[in-house]
């Protein structure tokens, strides 16, 4: 019996230790996805971005150099709304930068949903200027997949660390 206890000790050694070491490797790709969809009635962009959360916790992190966590307070959601306002911009013309309307967040598994709007004024003509800079901070290999939606027309914008601006043409 004695032998095979010992047996056992590597096999639960290394289990014991892929357990603990799991949220160091929790998503091994760092993607968002942001879909926004012009409202001609308000005027705005309505975005939707789904984002993990420990990456969102980590920058919001580093950029209060204090521990962050996703707890839904007034004070998270404004550290939210000040790091999307710095990050994510959608507008008719390279660099403007409307002030964005923070809504809230929805927790999913092990990512959030962050729900947006963006005063853009009169409906895009043929291109809207966007930029998501989300967590390219943090990751050389974060990619942000953006796809937008005017009149009925969708188009997609795929953005990365060192290139975080595109012009979308309709």
């Amino acid at each position: 019996m004695k032998k095979k206890r010992r047996g056992l000790r590597p096999i639960l050694a290394l289990l014991v230790a892929f357990f603990l070491t799991g949220p160091a490797w929790a998503h091994e790709f760092h993607t968002s996805i942001t879909d926004a969809r012009y409202n001609a009635k308000n005027a705005t962009f309505e975005l939707s971005v789904r984002v993990f959360a420990d990456d969102l916790e980590e920058a919001l992190t580093r950029r209060q150099k204090t521990p962050v966590r996703l707890d839904k307070s007034e004070r998270v959601n404004k550290l939210i709304a000040e790091y999307l306002q710095a990050h994510l911009a959608m507008a008719h013309a390279k660099g403007a930068r409307p002030a964005l309307r923070f809504l809230g967040l929805q927790e999913e598994a092990d990512a959030v949903w962050l729900y947006v709007e963006i005063p853009v004024g009169k409906a895009p003509g043929g291109q809207v200027w966007v930029q998501n800079a989300l967590l390219t901070e943090l990751f050389t290999d974060q990619t942000n997949i953006v796809n937008v939606e005017v009149a009925g027309k969708k188009r997609s914008a795929l953005l990365k660390t060192g290139d975080t601006q595109q012009n979308i043409t309709f």
